[in-house]
């Protein structure tokens, strides 16, 4: 069954990152280049790590008339069935296995056979 606009609304909850975190964030994205867990905990959450994402990209978009960043937000699965998330400058990690490595190194994680795996839809 399709989803109708009903369900949407229903399924798209709303998320309040505060001020501080997206500008922590936005400052790491900088310089490293990225963030993770590691730097806030609540990225542990999907919701919340997609949902600060979003309000990086606006701040850059909106707010922030010095940078321009290309703000790209990955999960990836990690030997054990962990699941993680990063939100990095492709300015500065060029690509998502750079990315996959970053999160590896950042959170002590093992990589499932050194390969980023692409999805399939």
């Amino acid at each position: 069954m399709a989803d109708t606009p009903k369900d949407k609304e229903k399924a798209e909850t709303t998320v309040q990152i505060p001020k501080e975190d997206v500008e922590k964030a936005a400052k790491l994205v900088l310089d490293p280049g990225y963030v993770t867990k590691k730097d806030l905990p609540k990225m542990a959450d999907l919701e919340w790590a997609t949902a600060l994402s979003d309000a990086v990209m606006k701040h850059f978009l909106n707010d922030d008339d010095d940078h321009d960043p290309y703000v790209y937000f990955e999960q990836f699965d990690f030997d054990g069935g962990d699941i993680d998330s990063i939100i990095f400058n492709m300015d500065i990690v060029k690509t998502r296995e750079a990315g996959l490595h970053k999160l590896s190194e950042a959170l002590g994680e093992k990589i499932i056979n050194n390969v980023v795996k692409q999805e399939t839809y």
